[in-house]
């Protein structure tokens, strides 16, 4: 290859290619997936080819391209990667100057404590997970550890050319622990004169290592080492000295460094960070507690204050939007993955990792016949990912290091309730210690930095995540807590990882998983124990804070006991799923073909409790040790409760739901009715202790929420214009209030409900939504919500690691439609009679399905006498209960196992809080399965502006308060909710004359088959648009008022907005008095794209509770991200009535109908 074509870079070569690389994904594979799979692409790969990197993959795709032009060359440039750039340019995005720019700073005094660092640039094969998909790349690596990076470089060349089926020998480990080749993370404390060798050995280019945010000096001259400046630039095979001195008052926090010297060298792998740590710190491996020089995590020893855990997380690419990774054979990976239909698999990247669901589902599809897609995230059903997984012990205060990439703003979303952080760490009170002592309750109500778990994050910013309470929460939660790329597209390719918290030291003999040992915070050290088995609890007794103590004893329990007792078997079986073998079979597969979540196959020696028998499956991301062999399930000897993972990974199969399908099931285990026996009902708040989720007399309010199908008009018909509906619209209803949405259209958008700060929301979940070809046969949906505190173990929504499956199949199944497709019927019958409240057994039309003690919903339709029993006996179709039915039930009445509860409690003012389906959220989010809750001050009600009335639901109200709700309001204030979407393709619109995309029966870009093209679409008014051939569609709370309708209505454009001429717009209308306070709940339900949401008239403050906060009139949010605006009086500071616009910021958005007005009165009316 010659020197100018090694020089070719993507940033050029890419520009003139992109046009025919559009074609690499041609209409006609959206529902053939291997048709635009580049052919002939296997190379030799009889050494690493780390010394040719980019060149090389360059080369393969310009042959890919030549063969892709002729295929598509009549389709038009905007099918495929190409388009998804261009149609979503406001995402790709350059470095901002002001965050990278290097100071000039001053040389190191002679009294500073020297921290040096010996780097080399290198190239490098960076694997990605521990299937093998990998892409030469590059990366800044310490010199000590370069021979131990080309010795991974080898090893996992191996494993890729191995047929063992779990690529033994690879040196990607589970959850990237301690592996090489991994983005460089240094550190040095506040007052160290910071010293860094740079050794090029990138063949043939020159580089350098720019400190974002630093001054940085080039040690020889003393200039700064800024991108444009010629002697920070290292000659391949050449040195570079360089030299910070940290002054001592320098912001504690992350600083990214990367390549400026080309954007190949940036956007495949050569990029790091920089840790300033507290002055005087030390920093510690966390496998071994001894001093470390880099890696992503680390224990930082303070000399004065908490010693903490830290985690830096890079979200980037590997390359840009054309480029495309190499699978173990050497093939070029597809640019759509057939199983989730999702864009660039594997090259959305967490710290050079990538876990594509696709990959994983591949594998279940080909042991039992389908794939659940709900399990995505799922370590019992794949085994742990390659991704990043910070681990840590219950009461760590932690610390996130948040570092965007290369190439595109990514939405990064931490789950798990309490898991929170201020927007501006730098004036929040939050306290990353308050849970170190147990759980805590009563947070401080609001800051003057917002509480934020959905932070946007672009090309080299970097965000520091400080955690509230810390690890595990302030519900001090064991359990896993997945982070991601809230864009769908991102982290179903991949871009995932989670945060595992352990109530049981990690070490040899002890450990829980697979990962490596785990030492304890030199100062906290002594507070977690090893787990024991179950007979050593006996004759023990465990604390819970010192608030609820349990005598464990061989055989009594006596509940009114002080302390209380428990026999051992009895502690055991509340924590566990009932004893049974799935699908009513020994045989694993057989068991996973099942799909049957409602026993795990553990079982009793003596007081021994033994987990089912390990899988005898090998695969790459899980071997057992002792196939086929039962583990004793373990415990903490402290408290009793399960060593946190206690389920081991079989491939493939459903995990189960939680004991008594609760909703908080480790933190609150026991559920006990009066006479001592087991109860159907969650816990009382309170009923366990400090440990219980909800504290003593929370208020408690109780949702039954169905997740429906239905045609939604976005638009209604006008005189020139047909209405805009969505044929398979979804949202989740109030089950009492779903009788009401089905038959009137106005009540047909997002729910939303309502709660006050300290109340207990129980919440009884079912899905109505059937299984159809869009999901293979296969569907489920689940609940996910954002910010509260709950249990990741049963009230998260998505299964998260040793998680319990929490995703329901729909309970109106009762046929199978497509017998030789997709998954098996779910546990789903009918009563064959009346019968009436009191009696203790039912009869069905199948009672095959069912298992002696699992939990079993009667009346799953029926929105007034839903209750749930325990199955005591079986006998043909006469089921018995072991206790009397509450309510009597109908003849066809629907009894099911296909339910759950979620109990959250809303500790703190949240504001605005999104939850949705977190299943197929490629598809369900832009068809409008999402919701909101909205967290109100203590004691308020909400009312219909109407009447008056006390409302359970619906995005406008008045909200009674005595309370303040931000810095500027006090008392009672008005309300709506703003759900802005993208990503729809009903309402998208044509920029160009014709739309040969509905002719080709295309999809939008980061959409699956359901979302293709009208076939007739609107030309939108806004010809000068620049990005593809059609908008991506969008609106607010699931309706448009496209300004194209109203041209047609009247084409003169100074009378757009005038209601007199078009009537009012359809999107959310809030009406107000002057001088009324205003918050509006501003939140992105759906999907994929950067919004901004703008008021004309009035001002909000940028921190709602910060009374200096700058004032604004515009927010920014990308998916997940909520913002409060709290407008403290209608009318604006010009105290004038009239109609107001807000508006997308998106010439795109706005013109296809994201815009709508607030009315301000100044004379009382007669419906307000």
């Amino acid at each position: 290859m010659s020197d100018s074509r090694k020089w070719m870079r993507p940033g050029i070569w890419g520009f003139a290619a992109s046009l025919i690389l559009a074609g690499a994904l041609p209409a006609s594979a959206i529902m053939s997936h291997d048709a635009h799979i580049a052919q002939d692409t296997k190379q030799d790969l009889a050494k690493p080819v780390h010394a040719q990197a980019g060149p090389v993959l360059m080369d393969k795709m310009s042959k890919a391209v030549e063969q892709v032009e002729r295929q598509v060359h009549s389709k038009g440039p905007f099918q495929g990667a190409s388009a998804h750039a261009m149609q979503q340019g406001v995402l790709l995005v350059a470095d901002d100057m002001d965050k990278v720019k290097v100071t000039q700073g001053g040389r190191c005094p002679a009294h500073a404590p020297v921290r040096a660092y010996d780097v080399t640039a290198m190239n490098v094969e960076i694997t990605v997970n521990r299937f093998g998909d990998f892409y030469p790349g590059f990366m800044y690596a310490l010199t000590e550890n370069v021979a131990g990076v080309r010795e991974e470089e080898t090893k996992n060349r191996a494993a890729r050319e191995s047929e063992d089926p779990s690529f033994a020998g690879g040196a990607v480990s589970n959850g990237l622990q301690g592996d090489l080749i991994q983005p460089l993370v240094i550190r040095a404390n506040q007052g160290d004169c910071l010293r860094i060798t740079l050794r090029n050995q990138i063949e043939g280019e020159p580089t350098n290592m720019i400190i974002n945010g630093s001054q940085l000096l080039v040690a020889s001259n003393g200039k700064p080492a800024t991108a444009n400046n010629p002697d920070a630039l290292v000659a391949s095979g050449k040195t570079g000295e360089f030299e910070w001195y940290i002054q001592p008052d320098t912001q504690e926090g992350g600083h990214a460094f990367h390549s400026h010297a080309s954007r190949d060298q940036y956007s495949l792998g050569l990029l790091g960070s920089l840790v300033v740590e507290p002055r005087g710190s030390h920093f510690l491996s966390p496998f071994t507690g001894e001093e470390m020089k880099s890696g992503w995590e680390a224990i930082i020893d303070v000399d004065k204050g908490s010693d903490f855990r830290e985690f830096v997380i890079f979200y980037h690419e590997a390359g840009d939007e054309t480029f495309r990774l190499l699978n173990r054979k050497g093939d070029m990976l597809p640019q759509r993955d057939a199983h989730t239909d999702t864009y660039r698999p594997a090259a959305r990247l967490l710290n050079y990792r990538s876990e594509p669901h696709g990959t994983r589902l591949e594998m279940q599809e080909h042991l039992v016949g389908f794939a659940d897609e709900s399990q995505g995230y799922g370590s019992y059903t794949f085994g742990d990912p390659a991704t990043t997984i910070p681990r840590s012990y219950l009461g760590d205060p932690a610390k996130f290091r948040m570092v965007g990439g290369s190439e595109i703003v990514h939405s990064h979303h931490l789950h798990g309730g309490s898991i929170r952080w201020a927007r501006q760490p730098g004036t929040s009170k939050l306290d990353p210690t308050l849970s170190k002592n147990g759980p805590v309750k009563f947070p401080m109500i609001n800051d003057t930095s917002d509480r934020l778990d959905v932070q946007s994050i672009g090309p080299s910013e970097i965000y520091d995540e400080v955690i509230e309470g810390g690890s595990g929460g302030l519900q001090a939660l064991a359990g896993e807590f997945v982070f991601h790329c809230h864009i769908p597209q991102h982290y179903v390719t991949g871009m995932w990882g989670f945060w595992r918290v352990y109530n049981t030291l990690q070490q040899p003999g002890f450990q829980t998983d697979v990962m490596k040992a785990l030492v304890e915070l030199p100062d906290r050290k002594g507070k977690i124990k090893p787990a024991v088995s179950s007979d050593k609890l006996v004759g023990t007794t465990v604390d819970w804070y010192g608030g609820k103590k349990w005598e464990i004893t061989k055989d009594k329990t006596d509940w009114k006991a002080n302390p209380v007792k428990v026999s051992i078997k009895d502690w055991v079986e509340y924590m566990l799923p009932p004893q049974g073998l799935p699908g009513k079979t020994e045989d694993q597969v057989k068991q996973a073909q099942a799909n049957d979540p409602t026993v795990v196959n553990w079982k009793w020696e003596g007081a021994l409790a033994l987990n089912e028998p390990e899988t005898p499956h090998k695969w790459a991301d899980y071997v057992s040790p002792t196939p086929l062999k039962r583990p004793a399930i373990t415990f903490d000897p402290q408290t009793g409760k399960l060593a946190f993972p206690w389920l081991r990974p079989h491939l493939g199969k459903r995990p189960p739901f939680a004991p008594n399908h609760g909703g908080a099931p480790w933190l609150e285990p026991f559920h006990v009715r009066e006479d001592g026996t087991k109860s159907t009902e969650p816990p009382k708040p309170g009923e366990q202790g400090p440990w219980s989720l909800c504290p003593e007399n929370a208020p408690r309010k109780f949702f039954t929420t169905h997740s429906i199908t239905l045609p939604i008009t976005l638009k209604p018909a006008t005189a020139n214009s047909a209405a805009l509906v969505d044929p398979i619209g979804m949202i989740y209803v109030l089950h009492e209030e779903e009788a009401e949405v089905r038959s009137n259209p106005k009540k047909q958008v997002p729910l939303v409900i309502r709660g006050n700060v300290y109340d207990c929301v129980d919440v009884i979940f079912k899905n109505e939504i059937p299984d159809d070809a869009r999901t293979g046969w296969s569907n489920k949906i689940n609940l996910h919500p954002h910010f509260f505190q709950f249990d990741t173990s049963a009230s998260d929504g998505p299964t998260i690691g040793f998680s319990y499956d929490m995703s329901l199949r729909a309970f109106t199944m009762l046929k199978d439609p497509q017998p030789d497709k997709g998954m098996p019927l779910p546990g789903n019958t009918v009563l064959t009679a009346d019968v009436k409240a009191g009696a203790r057994s039912i009869t069905v039309a199948d009672a095959s399905k069912f298992h002696v003690n699992i939990e079993l919903g009667v009346g799953m339709d029926d929105p007034k006498y839903f209750e749930v029993v325990r199955i005591k006996t079986i006998n043909g179709k006469t089921i018995t209960f072991d206790a009397p039915l509450k309510y009597a039930h109908k003849k066809n009445d629907i009894a099911s196992v296909e339910f759950i509860r979620e109990r959250w409690y809303v500790d703190v003012d949240l504001g605005t809080v999104y939850w949705h389906d977190h299943v197929f959220g490629t598809d369900t989010w832009g068809h409008g399965l999402f919701s909101a809750f909205i967290t109100e001050p203590p004691r308020s009600t909400y009312h219909d502006p109407v009447t008056g009335k006390e409302i359970r639901s619906g995005p406008v109200a008045d909200i009674h308060t005595l309370e303040p709700v931000s810095a500027h309001i006090r008392g009672s204030f008005r309300e709506v909710m703003m759900h802005i979407m993208d990503s729809n393709a009903r309402t998208a619109e044509l920029i160009t004359t014709d739309n040969p995309q509905a002719k080709v029966g295309a999809v939008t870009v980061d959409g699956p088959p359901s979302h293709q093209f009208p076939e007739k679409i609107n030309k939108s008014p806004m010809w000068f648009l620049n990005g593809g051939e059609a908008t991506t569609g969008s609106g607010y709370s699931m309706r448009v008022e496209p300004l194209s309708v109203r041209l047609a209505n009247n084409p003169d454009p100074s009378k757009l907005f005038v209601s007199g001429i078009h009537g009012d717009p359809g999107t959310p209308l809030l009406r107000a008095y002057l001088g009324d306070p205003i918050l509006v709940r501003a939140l992105v339900g759906s999907a994929n794209e950067v919004h901004t949401w703008h008021v004309t008239g009035h001002w909000f403050p940028m921190e709602r509770y910060a009374k200096d906060a700058m004032p604004r009139s515009t927010v920014h949010l990308v998916i997940g991200e909520r913002y409060d605006p709290a407008i403290p009086a209608a009318g604006g500071p010009q105290k004038q009535a009239g109609d107001y616009l807000y508006y997308s910021g998106r010439a795109s958005h706005f013109a296809e109908g994201s815009w709508g007005i607030f009315r301000v009165f100044d004379e009382l009316q007669g419906d307000l």
